[in-house]
């Protein structure tokens, strides 16, 4: 595989289901046509509450449909540290945790939708619950929490923030920023980037 862009998480083939695969940008095709099938699924129209529950066992799954055909280990819980994430063992409640607290931003109103989803989106990512896939998995769960509210999903440039360029910058850079509590710099990607 060739190098891998900035902040990426980098490539093992450990669980790499189809043989033909010998190039990075091979994988990112089959990853995307698989994440496309999902992404039809929950974006298509909006999704009911019974469709996109926001538990803890159906992100899980949402990883394993957006995966499921590329990669072994899809909608499993990573069991080994990363350079960033929680530690494995607090991943299922820290997930609870942001599920129970994007039901009461959603009861109480406390953020703007653009703003709940930005919230959503960083915290999961920063949880970091999978081997690959958790920037491209947070960005899908944002989106069906847009467009289970009847909003436009963001369309982001899934192709530039995978690779190195200008974009890729500017998203670690607000995910970074994030980290600190400086939600501005996401808010006004998702922004950028919203459809609407």
């Amino acid at each position: 595989m060739r190098d891998e862009p900035a902040g990426a998480t980098p490539f093992d083939s450990d669980g790499l289901i189809p043989e033909h695969i010998q190039t990075r940008e091979q994988l990112f095709i089959a990853e995307a046509r698989n994440i496309s099938k999902a992404t039809l699924k929950y974006l298509a129209t909006a999704p009911s509450k019974r469709m996109a529950p926001f538990t803890r066992e159906w992100a899980y799954r949402l990883h394993h449909e957006m995966f499921g055909d590329v990669w072994a280990w899809a909608g499993k819980r990573r069991i080994t540290q990363t350079n960033i994430g929680a530690p494995p063992h607090e991943i299922d409640s820290r997930l609870k945790d942001l599920f129970d607290d994007l039901t009461e931003w959603h009861k109480h109103k406390s953020y703007p939708l653009i703003e709940q989803a930005a919230r959503l989106h960083h915290r999961a990512v920063l949880i970091h619950p999978f081997n690959n896939g958790n920037g491209r998995w947070s960005r899908l769960l944002a989106n069906i929490l847009i467009k289970r509210s009847g909003s436009a999903p963001i369309d982001w440039l899934e192709n530039d923030i995978s690779n190195q360029t200008a974009a890729r910058t500017q998203y670690l850079s607000a995910i970074r920023a994030a980290d600190e509590q400086d939600y501005a710099p996401l808010i006004a990607l998702h922004q950028r980037y919203s459809t609407c």
